[in-house]
């Protein structure tokens, strides 16, 4: 094929990906501005220091209402443990909150359907949790590297690099009336969250783009359809562990593969696998946490994901 109908077809297929997009990831940042001006991050995560099931749930809970991708998520769950948090806890938010966040969810159903996405929450939620609740025995049984709970030492106002500014305009905007700190103030809240997940959604519109105007459907689905219900699982999880990706930009290309025939259990590969196996954040953990954190990260996180993604083929 000549390079002039390689181009047009590929920016043919950027183009449409892009206006087909946009509503979804529109609404979902502004839904993401407003949690961001009204819900306070300071109080949401100084609720789950200990390490019970309840500070698990707490911490994977809290995931829904702090609008981080995969990237702003680690020096939170790094401050939250030098804060005092408990290993598992500490990790259990660093695998929650990139799925919970609102703008994920809308970038992802813009793909796949809000029914899907519902589903693949879900399982995402309830494999951070039982993440924890494992890597909360390891710590119980110092297996691996102990982060102490300090129940009297409060989780202080300048959480992170990644949160404090978001912090502090909130705090600021306390006084305001309602109707300018929707108006006014929050527009300001999406052009930062914009400015720290853009280029990763730009990097998986790049990708899907590729994905769409090269790759024959029916490669897709032979390889990666729900025929095997398993073997396509399996198959998944190196190329999600070589994408270098946010959640966001993830969310991009797991739903391209989709609508190009791919399984619903391997787009949930795509998602999980691609964060628990991000370079970055292991070498965060490796160095904050400890390598037998590291390890045991990797260990729990990704067969939980592996098991759950064939689950969903089987049941969906």
């Amino acid at each position: 094929m000549p390079l002039e109908n390689l181009l047009t077809a590929y920016f043919s297929s950027l183009y449409g990906l892009s206006i087909t997009l946009l509503p979804f990831f529109l609404l979902g940042l502004v839904i993401s501005a407003l949690i961001q001006e009204f819900v306070s991050t300071k109080k949401l995560l100084k609720y789950f220091g200990g390490n019970d099931w309840k500070s698990l749930l707490r911490a994977t809970i809290s995931g829904l209402f702090i609008s981080v991708c995969s990237c702003g998520a680690i020096p939170i769950a790094s401050t939250l443990r030098e804060r005092g948090a408990s290993t598992a806890s500490a990790l259990t938010f660093l695998l929650a909150a990139p799925w919970g966040g609102l703008l994920h969810v809308f970038l992802i159903s813009g793909f796949i359907g809000m029914k899907n996405t519902i589903i693949l929450l879900i399982f995402s939620l309830l494999a951070a949790f039982i993440s924890g609740l494992m890597l909360s025995k390891l710590e119980n049984k110092g297996l691996i590297e102990t982060g102490i709970p300090k129940r009297h030492k409060k989780i202080e106002e300048n959480l992170c690099v990644e949160c404090v500014d978001a912090e502090k305009m909130r705090m600021a905007h306390d006084n305001e009336k309602l109707s300018r700190r929707i108006v006014y103030c929050t527009p300001k809240n999406a052009w930062q969250i914009f400015r720290e997940i853009g280029r990763y959604i730009l990097i998986g519109l790049l990708i899907a783009a590729a994905l769409k105007a090269f790759l024959p459907s029916d490669f897709v689905i032979k390889y990666l359809g729900n025929g095997g219900k398993f073997l396509p699982v399996i198959t998944a999880v190196p190329a999600a562990a070589v994408l270098e990706l946010a959640s966001e930009g993830l969310a991009v290309v797991g739903g391209q593969l989709y609508l190009l025939g791919a399984s619903l259990g391997v787009v949930f590969v795509i998602l999980m696998v691609g964060v628990t196996t991000d370079i970055t954040e292991i070498s965060m953990i490796y160095g904050k946490f400890g390598k037998r954190c590291a390890l045991a990260y990797l260990a729990t996180a990704t067969p939980i994901a592996v098991l759950f993604a064939w689950m969903i083929n089987l049941v969906f």
